[in-house]
């Protein structure tokens, strides 16, 4: 039997078993418990045991810690690295999205605003103001269109353009003064440009138009008017700017008879020729040449005998009237009377052999006797002249009653009597005649040549 051990005591000395040191409540290493089967304890203790449970306890209470790789340290080091790079990436991209979806409303936001404010390419129907355009020599459908545009007319020169381009008639738009409507869609414009009816301020000179109108009689025996320049002038003005009307033709003959001839731009050749003139309603005669003119709506009487007087001096300019009247040792204002006189006595296929005739007979200071001279003294266009008529002195324009040329031109020359004065034909002639209604002319060397012809006028009822 093994020999007993000694009691153990505390470090008071007080015997466990009396309950006043160790409490089993405290052998929490189960060293001092009762015996395995239940039973009390014995006090005994196996050391191995309790080496045993020691070990076992300081586990527990301190596991170390297992050793980390070099190779894993770096490993989990990357991987780190590598998910702070994603998540960078990530947050980037997320920014990136956000300004994209920004910058994408804002543009849009932009376009609405743009396209509630931007100007209309074309305006819907007719506008309620009425404007007058001009339309330059030269224009062609894009410079129209940009006229149009600058003028308020019509919203867009392109959408204009697109709409005339198909319009014959604007292809053949004429230069002039245009009624249309501001505001209004490209294709009422184009419209309202293709109806004459909206064209204003324009009027035409015709060969041998007279500034002041003229009684014509016909082979009827009817009266007619045939209007004048100044009365052609006067109707071609339109009033603007609220005026009720333009000037009136007695305006338009106050400026005509005193307005300086700088002012109303005379062409230069022709300015000594004017002053001189006796009569002043006829000073202006024959300085205006025929064609077509616009004046422009709301012009004074001034402006507008200016716009047609200046216009034919650069005409006149373009005729070389100035050399050919050098080459035949007159004046240029003595040739354009010449082609004035050619004008009024015949027909364009006469009118060569006319101005020969009248070239013959200044040559010889032989009266030019030309009845068209008489009827424009007294106003008259186209009469038969009696012989008191064409002998009456007062009557300073009748070349039966005074020698050579007239005062001043009898009319408003045309390119063919201009032509005429300039290249006269060859021949000898120093008469001729009208024979018949048609106007056929008989031409004559002697006056006895001259007395046959004017036999045969008679017998086809030319005059009495």
């Amino acid at each position: 039997m093994r020999e007993r051990k000694p009691r153990r005591h505390d470090r008071t000395g007080a015997d466990p078993a009396d309950g006043d040191g160790w409490d089993r409540g405290d052998d929490h290493l189960g060293l001092f418990d009762g015996d395995s089967d239940g039973g009390p304890a014995t006090g005994e203790v196996d050391l191995e045991e309790l080496r045993r449970a020691l070990a076992g306890n300081d586990h527990e209470a301190q596991e170390p810690s297992a050793p980390v790789s070099r190779t894993a340290a770096r490993r989990e080091h990357r991987a780190r690295q590598r998910r702070h790079r994603q998540r960078t990436v990530r947050s980037t991209l997320v920014a990136i999205v956000v300004m994209v979806l920004i910058l994408a409303a804002v543009a849009a936001g932009v376009l609405i605003w743009r396209n509630k404010t931007a100007a209309p390419t074309d305006w819907a129907g007719t506008g309620s103001k009425v404007v007058v355009v001009r339309v330059q020599s030269g224009d062609g459908l894009v410079e129209i269109g940009q006229t149009l545009a600058g003028a308020g007319v019509v919203a867009d020169a392109a959408t204009f353009v697109h709409q005339a381009s198909g319009n014959d008639k604007m292809k053949a738009l004429q230069p002039g003064f245009y009624m249309v409507h501001q505001h209004s869609a490209a294709q009422v414009v184009v419209a309202e440009l293709a109806d004459p009816k909206n064209r204003v301020g324009q009027m035409r000179v015709i060969p041998g138009q007279t500034l002041a109108d003229r009684t014509a009689v016909s082979t009827s025996g009817k009266t007619t008017i045939r209007e004048g320049i100044i009365s052609t002038i006067t109707d071609a003005c339109v009033p603007t700017n609220g005026q009720k009307q333009c000037f009136s033709k007695d305006d338009l003959w106050k400026v005509a008879q005193t307005a300086s001839l700088s002012d109303l731009g005379v062409v230069g050749w022709a300015v000594d020729g004017v002053r001189k003139a006796p009569d002043p309603r006829k000073r202006l005669e024959g300085v205006i040449l025929p064609g077509n003119y616009d004046i422009a709506p709301g012009s004074t009487a001034k402006q507008a005998l200016f716009t047609v007087v200046s216009a034919s001096a650069s005409a006149w300019n373009t005729t070389g009237i100035a050399a050919a009247a050098k080459d035949q040792d007159v004046s240029a204002y003595q040739l354009a009377t010449i082609a004035s006189l050619i004008e009024g006595e015949g027909r364009p296929a006469d009118m060569p052999k006319i101005a020969r005739v009248i070239d013959n007979r200044l040559a010889i200071d032989m009266k030019l006797q030309l009845d068209a001279t008489v009827n424009y003294g007294l106003n008259r266009a186209q009469i038969s002249t009696t012989n008191a008529e064409r002998l009456d002195p007062a009557n300073i324009y009748s070349t039966y009653a005074h020698a050579g040329l007239t005062p001043t031109p009898i009319g408003s020359p045309g390119p063919d009597a201009l032509d005429a004065a300039v290249d006269p034909a060859t021949g000898t002639w120093l008469y001729f005649v009208a024979v018949d209604t048609d106007g056929h002319t008989c031409f004559s060397t002697t006056e006895a040549e001259h007395q046959q012809c004017v036999e045969k006028a008679r017998a086809n009822g030319v005059f009495g």
